[in-house]
């Protein structure tokens, strides 16, 4: 029986897993993907009790997923760090990459969240680095730089952000709200208050684009809103307003 031909946590869909697992209990896709529907209606009791018999089944697959789905579901950054790491042991000669991204992508995820930038800089750094290596930079996910960015600036170590954004805005084609929100921040710091001005007002133009970092099912980490812009906008105009630069 093909659960796959009816959409996603329908009843259809779920009773055919089921089936399945009632012929073969120890098909670990088929609990894994019995899981998921628990998980997107937000009821982490059913899909935690469900998913673990999957990463049991098959933990070299399912265990980095699951740091995934910790991070991103319920900001659980401990947990998903845990899960990352013990992929590390799981598969010693290959780099895991839940949902398309590496774990040490995903750990600078993590730790960009839980606040332990430090941390984040380093996993991001390795990431790139591995990329880089291996394909070339211009593989990398525009979302590493930008992260690698914002942690370095929530470190305060400031001589290390443009570079990063600089990156990410070539390889968003100069089209992101999160990137030039930071660099208006970034000019705010030095002083250069004229300068943060003209980056807030075209990243709130990037933003009514639609060129922001998002995510569909859940917030990003470090995710920017309009509000944001709005309010960083609104600040660098008032010493302006003082001293009559600003047309009204």
């Amino acid at each position: 029986m093909d659960a796959h031909g009816y959409r996603q946590g329908s009843p259809a869909n779920m009773k055919a897993i089921e089936e399945i697992l009632t012929l073969n209990p120890n098909h670990c896709d088929a609990i894994r993907e019995l899981s998921i529907p628990y998980l997107k209606r937000g009821m982490p009791e059913e899909w935690k009790s469900i998913y673990d018999r999957a990463e049991e089944c098959d933990a070299a697959r399912w265990r980095p997923w699951r740091g995934y789905l910790n991070l991103f579901f319920y900001r659980d950054y401990e947990k998903a760090i845990a899960d990352f790491n013990a992929s590390d042991s799981l598969t010693p000669n290959h780099i895991d990459s839940p949902q398309g991204h590496s774990v040490d992508y995903w750990r600078g995820h993590a730790y960009l969240g839980a606040g332990k930038y430090e941390k984040a800089i380093s996993y991001y750094q390795k990431h790139i680095a591995h990329v880089t290596a291996e394909w070339g930079e211009d593989w990398v996910e525009p979302d590493a730089f930008l992260n690698l960015a914002i942690a370095y600036y929530e470190s305060k170590v400031f001589d290390k952000v443009s570079q990063n954004l600089d990156k990410a805005l070539g390889a968003y084609q100069d089209k992101s709200a999160d990137s030039k929100y930071y660099y208006a921040l970034l000019k705010q710091e030095k002083g250069q208050h004229d300068k943060a001005l003209v980056w807030i007002d075209a990243a709130i133009e990037d933003f009514l684009s639609g060129n922001y970092k998002r995510r569909s099912y859940n917030e990003e980490i470090k995710q920017v809103y309009l509000a944001q812009l709005i309010e960083l906008e609104t600040e660098l105009k008032k010493p302006r307003q003082k001293a009559g630069l600003v047309n009204h």
